[in-house]
């Protein structure tokens, strides 16, 4: 008996992990920016987190119930575009939105982010002489162009 209660706490505990847990797309890739200066847009469908140190994020979320919607932290301002877009803003911002389709554009500075996904992604450094660097799909990490780079990412992205 005391070995079925034990078994069915845990079985209890891991369900829901279970549940939460996305299965990786079979075409997703991975893009990782570090410490950007600029602009960067992505339409995907998937996950990202990110952090910035000054500037502002706008996410739009059109499908709801499809993933987390959007999860900010650490703003000074927002501003409710419509009833699926909103911008926050200020200094040392943190966003997250995981599952489902969406759209991020980051502005600012100091911009560092992870995003696992399918998507069209566009960077635009600042033109300065160190617009911080991105890696896809694993590979080495490069300089942010000093002008605008439209990709799709996916496991075959080069």
């Amino acid at each position: 008996m005391r070995r079925l209660l034990t078994f069915a706490m845990l079985a209890a505990l891991a369900l829901p992990a279970a549940s939460a847990a996305r299965t990786q797309g079979a075409n997703d890739g991975t893009l990782s920016v570090q410490d950007a200066h600029g602009t960067i847009t992505i339409s995907a469908r998937g996950g990202v987190i990110g952090s910035f140190a000054r500037g502002s994020v706008r996410i739009s979320d059109p499908i709801d119930g499809d993933g987390t919607g959007p999860i900010v932290t650490g703003d000074d301002w927002s501003k409710e575009r419509d009833s699926t877009t909103t911008t926050w803003g200020g200094t040392k911002v943190r966003f997250r939105i995981i599952g489902g389709y969406f759209r991020v554009v980051v502005r600012g500075r100091g911009i560092n982010l992870s995003l696992v996904g399918t998507a069209k992604v566009t960077l635009d450094g600042a033109g300065t002489e160190d617009d911080g660097s991105y890696s896809v799909n694993g590979g080495d990490y490069i300089p942010v162009p000093g002008f605008i780079l439209a990709f799709p990412l996916s496991l075959t992205s080069p």
